[in-house]
């Protein structure tokens, strides 16, 4: 057959696999979707039920979001108003502020009060959450079951008391008022409303901000944290990164959800269902476009339900402060997810732990967060300690019970049965078994958990920002001079060279005290000062211990038994069973 022939061939072939295909496997229909700001996929809550149980065949788990098709029913845009909830003027520099818009009712801007835009040529302006083109939040009613109403155009009529701004419009028949109830001096606002008319099959849509303006010096690292976080019944809180979303992408998150938010490396911005009333029903998570290899968008849906005509929740836009969020309740301190899902577990409740403990010596103790972190390490270290000692016993008994394992394994090598019989007599007259050497390896393992949660808690501590230690001016970024991570570096090396004193030559190990100490301050040249100021702190606090390990071990004498006989070994080369009789049949000669 010439090549003209396979060519109409292969097409032939291919063209009938295309409609083939659609009738052996006919298409699903696709989820209604409804156009928001930004183009972003916003679906009905009425299908959700034949949604999910498309994500539960694995068909629909992770989709590309289809272009919208469904029409919104959306009011004309019209001049908007402002109302500014600020704290009072005795506490400017507390809490936030919060710039209300009477177009769409919804918080637009929420500026940090106490918190400074650090990016180059910010001039010190605050930190705001939010802007004209970005709103805070954005709403999409949906009554009865019918479509989804956007409500980012609509105008409300503005009434305020106090601190609590009152929103009101007539809405597709339906009379909507969102109350929005400011804590003063803080990050918080209840939300609460109700929809006349309304009935089952109602809910309120509500979008997280798609993406959130730089205010780190490290613009790719604050990028790069951008985040969605979510608590559901169904499992432990859970992040997912901006990067992790394709363009597109789109996630279901099932409920009942109890909070999500969109956050940036230091700031969130979060809804928590009520802690007596329903709870949220699904969030959807969709991937934003790209320009850049970093992405920094996308969209983040939440649906609220709308019982007996009312709905409720709460917003907290505000910085990632561990106390504040406790402060919340319902796990809401749990908007940084440390760790990787499968190590999540052991990590949460030790960085928690990790968290109260340098607040508390912070505050109690009147320290600086520089001087905490040298007495955390020490403190550590201390406790560490005996693990540290039971670890060394183990290797020293282990050094000296080596060479009268060799000898009975060289003398008993042709009768497998009775070398186990004979090494088993050894451990026992020692008072050691053949697990020994594991356990006496579990006291080294067990801080690795502590160390890699306290990786994850210092990158993230909001605490750090902008403080500053001796000739560094900023705890939460890379030391100017590198000095910490070259220290941290040279104090692991130091540590890794005592450890192989008084040791047989082990080519590898050798090998390994050069590449561990390049390793890490490689990895750790970058991270945040007071991160290297921790681990350099640890090192420095283990050379002590290190070294009388060295000395105790120099100390130790193995004997190597031959022919009924103890030979000393020196500790740097023990002696072989070989060596040992050649030495022993020398002596005898002269």
């Amino acid at each position: 057959m010439d090549t003209s022939k396979r060519i109409v061939l292969a097409l032939a072939l291919c063209v009938a696999v295309i409609f083939g295909m659609q009738y052996i496997f006919p298409a699903k229909p696709q989820p209604k979707s409804v156009a928001g700001a930004d183009s972003a996929a916003v679906h009905s809550p009425t299908e959700s039920t034949a949604r999910k149980a498309a994500t539960r065949a694995g068909d629909s788990a992770k989709t590309v979001a289809a272009a919208p098709t469904t029409s919104v029913a959306t009011a004309p845009v019209v001049a908007a108003e402002t109302t500014i909830v600020a704290p009072v003027a005795a506490r400017r520099d507390s809490g936030a502020t919060f710039e209300m818009s009477n177009v769409g009712a919804a918080p637009g801007v929420v500026v940090m009060n106490t918190y400074a835009n650090r990016v180059s040529g910010s001039n010190g302006a605050k930190v705001r959450l939010g802007s004209a083109g970005n709103p805070v939040l954005k709403y999409q009613l949906v009554t009865n079951g019918g479509q989804p109403t956007d409500l980012s155009g609509t105008a409300f009529q503005t009434a305020r008391s106090g601190d609590v701004v009152t929103y009101t419009a007539d809405v597709a028949g339906s009379t909507v008022t969102i109350n929005y109830a400011i804590v003063p001096d803080s990050f918080v606002s209840h939300v609460t409303g109700s929809v006349s008319g309304a009935k089952s099959g109602s809910y309120l849509i509500v979008q997280l901000p798609q993406t959130f303006a730089a205010t780190e010096p490290d613009t790719n690292d604050d990028r790069n944290s951008l985040a969605f976080a979510f608590l559901t019944k169904r499992e432990a809180a859970r992040n997912v990164s901006f990067h992790s979303l394709d363009p597109g992408e789109r996630q279901l998150v099932e409920g009942p959800v109890t909070w999500i938010v969109a956050k940036s490396k230091y700031f969130v911005v979060g809804l928590l269902a009520p802690k007596k009333g329903p709870e949220f029903t699904e969030a959807t998570l969709v991937g934003g476009p790209r320009t850049t290899k970093v992405a920094t968008r996308a969209s983040g849906t939440v649906v609220i339900p709308i019982a007996d005509g009312a709905f409720g929740f709460d917003i907290y836009a505000g910085p990632q402060e561990w106390k504040k969020l406790n402060a919340l309740g319902r796990d809401f301190d749990q908007v940084n997810p440390y760790g990787w899902a499968f190590v999540r577990p052991l990590m949460q409740p030790i960085a928690t732990s990790v968290i109260r403990l340098v607040l508390w010596m912070h505050s109690a103790l009147n320290l600086s967060y520089g001087l905490v972190l040298i007495a955390l390490g020490l403190l550590i270290r201390l406790l560490m300690w005996p693990l540290y000692q039971t670890s060394m016993k183990t290797s020293i008994k282990m050094q000296i019970l080596q060479p009268e394992l060799t000898a009975v394994q060289d003398k008993f090598k042709d009768d497998p049965e009775k070398q186990r019989t004979e090494i088993m007599k050894v451990y026992q007259s020692h008072g050691m078994n053949p697990l020994s050497p594991l356990l006496g390896c579990l006291p080294s393992l067990l801080p690795m958990p502590i160390l890699l949660a306290l990786f994850f808690v210092f990158r993230n501590t909001i605490e750090f920002r902008g403080v500053p230690f001796w000739w560094m001016s900023d705890l939460s970024v890379r030391d100017p001079y590198y000095i910490l991570p070259l220290l941290m570096g040279a104090s692991m090396y130091l540590i890794s060279w005592m450890g192989m004193r008084n040791t047989p030559p082990n080519p590898q190990a050798k090998m390994m005290s050069y590449i561990m100490p390049a390793m890490f301050t490689l990895f750790l040249y970058r991270e945040a000062a007071g991160l290297n100021l921790y681990y350099a702190t640890q090192n420095l606090a283990t050379l002590p211990q290190q070294w009388h390990l060295s000395r105790t071990r120099g100390m130790s004498k193995p004997k190597v038994v031959t022919a009924g006989k103890e030979v000393a070994a020196t500790p740097a080369t023990p002696a072989t069973p070989a060596l040992a009789k050649g030495k022993a049949k020398g002596k005898g000669k002269g």
